[in-house]
C-alpha cells in the first residue's frame, strides 16, 4: 500500500507548502472591520420629511438632564429580563444604523422619525442610533443625546433603549429594540 506523500513532511516543508499556497493572498490592513460603520448615512425620503417636519416640538429643557458620560436605559413594562440583558450586552443582531453626527435637533428629528418608520416597514427588530457624546455642547448636557433618548422613549414602537457597548460607541450610541410585527399591519 503506497504511503501518502504529505504525511511525512518536515516543518520546513510544511512552511514552504504553506507559503506557496498563500502566495496570492493579500493581507487585510486592519482587523477592526465594521460592516455597520461602513454603511452610508440614511437619507430620509421626501415622504418622511413631509410627514415629520411639521411635528410639534415635544421635548422641553427640563428633560435634558443626561450628561455626556451617562449611560441611558429605558424598557417598557413587561419586557423579559432575558431580553433586556441581551440588549444591554449588544447580543442582538443590528439590522440598521443611523448616524446623527453633525445634525441639529430639528434635522435629527426628521432623520430619526423617518428612520423608525423605515425600520418598522422593514420589520427590523434591533437598530443602533449614533448620537455622539456631545462633548462639544456649550453646557454639560448633550443636545442630540438627550433628544434621541427622549424621542425614542415617546415612540410606541420602541420597547427598550440602552447605551451601546464600548465597541459600538459606548455612551455615544444606543441600541433600540423595536416591537416585532408578525401581522401584516404595523
Amino acid at each position: 500500500m503506497p504511503e501518502d506523500k504529505n504525511k511525512h513532511l518536515s516543518s520546513d516543508e510544511d512552511y514552504l507548502l504553506f507559503q506557496q499556497s498563500m502566495s496570492d493572498v493579500k493581507p487585510i490592513k486592519t482587523d477592526k472591520y465594521n460592516p455597520i460603520a461602513d454603511k452610508p448615512k440614511l437619507k430620509p425620503t421626501k415622504r418622511h420629511i413631509e410627514q415629520h417636519t411639521q411635528a410639534p416640538e415635544f421635548i422641553t429643557e427640563e428633560h435634558d438632564s443626561i450628561k455626556s458620560a451617562d449611560s441611558v436605559f429605558f424598557a417598557r413594562q413587561g419586557l423579559q429580563h432575558k431580553t433586556i440583558r441581551r440588549l444591554k450586552r449588544g447580543a442582538f443582531s443590528i439590522d440598521d444604523v443611523l448616524d446623527l453626527h453633525g445634525l441639529n435637533k430639528q434635522q435629527a428629528h426628521v432623520y430619526l422619525a423617518g428612520f423608525l418608520v423605515e425600520q418598522i416597514e422593514n420589520k427590523h427588530r434591533c437598530v443602533m442610533i449614533i448620537h455622539g457624546k456631545g462633548t462639544g455642547s456649550e453646557n454639560q448636557y448633550p443636545i442630540l443625546k438627550n433628544f434621541t433618548f427622549n424621542f425614542l422613549k415617546s415612540q410606541a414602537s420602541v420597547l427598550a433603549i440602552t447605551s451601546a457597548q464600548q465597541r459600538d460607541g459606548g455612551t455615544g450610541a444606543v441600541y433600540v429594540l423595536l416591537k416585532s410585527h408578525q401581522s401584516s399591519g404595523v
